[in-house]
């Protein structure tokens, strides 16, 4: 089993156990369901979520086929400053603030000093030079959550900031409120959503919706003639296929800056290299990589049977 197999199947199981906001994207905001609110109950976003539900489609303002996003400087939106006027901005906008706001939630509650303690209490005292490579991706994972020191992040503005975002049409919103549906509740009837999510062939779309399908299961069928395959197999194979289309899984992005120093797994120059340095088992590396070429093509070509997709459509129809 990878390591990888062991992130995804926390978030699986609902564990929100994790004292940070990172590791992987996927599951960056898993954490704000262990802390204390702020501000307003979960009861009442709960609430407010099942009145105006984004993942219907019915729901959901027209999608281009194709989009293009310019993320010309990611950084700008990790600015305090822009969350009491982030309402006044674009939709696009929104979502960056909100994406920030995840990653620096943990750090903004538990302060700079107390969050590099906690850090420094997982290093291994008599490994140097690897503790000095953690260190390293560590800073480098922190660098632009620094400004939230002593700024308490509410997560009920994170997921009001997705709402409207999505609401206004943007795509990676709408993919990114999937991730905040109850994992008991099913899936049956997302088929549309979830289609013209993907007919994007945006990469953070991609990557969300991936986990999305993934979540919460044990093992998944591509289609009808094909085995069960390990959810946690799958959500990898996703992650990869997000990263063909553009995702940042470089040497110097932050996923790999977070396994390295979190976990300890550094020296890797892409997600892919990570996944064949650190997947235990040989046979799973294989699986990844197939499904990963398989998921590519299909997406390519608007192939969404060959995805497993049409189980949602058909779930929906057999609810009924």
């Amino acid at each position: 089993m990878s390591r990888f197999t062991l992130q995804i199947g926390i978030a699986n199981t609902g564990s929100l156990l994790l004292k940070l906001a990172v590791l992987l994207v996927l599951c960056q905001f898993a954490l704000w369901m262990t802390q204390p609110e702020p501000m307003h109950s979960r009861r009442a976003y709960a609430s407010s979520a099942s009145e105006q539900p984004l993942s219907r489609a019915s729901h959901l303002p027209a999608l281009p086929q194709r989009i293009h996003f310019v993320d010309d400087d990611p950084s700008r939106y990790y600015d305090p400053a822009l969350v009491s006027v982030a309402e006044n901005l674009d939709a696009q906008s929104r979502y960056h603030i909100a994406v920030a706001l995840e990653e620096c939630y943990g750090l903004s509650h538990d302060g700079l000093l107390r969050f590099r303690d906690d850090f420094a209490r997982r290093l291994d005292t008599t490994a140097y030079i690897d503790n000095w490579t953690r260190r390293r991706a560590f800073e480098r994972s922190i660098r632009h959550c620094v400004a939230f020191d002593g700024a308490p992040i509410s997560p009920v503005l994170v997921l009001d900031l997705l709402q409207s975002a999505a609401r206004d049409g943007d795509p990676r919103a709408i993919a990114r409120t999937l991730l905040f549906r109850d994992l008991a509740e099913s899936k049956a009837g997302s088929f549309d959503v979830v289609t013209r999510l993907l007919s994007t062939g945006d990469a953070h779309v991609i990557r969300d919706v991936g986990f999305f399908l993934t979540r919460g299961e044990s093992a998944l069928t591509m289609h009808a003639d094909s085995a069960p395959v390990r959810a946690t197999t799958l959500a990898a194979a996703w992650e990869l296929v997000a990263c063909d289309f553009g995702l940042d899984c470089g040497g110097d992005s932050k996923m790999l800056a977070n396994l390295c120093a979190w976990q300890g797994q550094c020296g890797a120059f892409s997600f892919d290299d990570w996944l064949g340095r650190y997947t235990e088992s040989a046979e799973e590396l294989a699986d990844i990589r197939r499904l990963r070429m398989q998921i590519s093509r299909s997406l390519l070509a608007q192939d969404w049977p060959a995805l497993g997709l049409s189980m949602l459509k058909a779930d929906a129809t057999m609810a009924r």
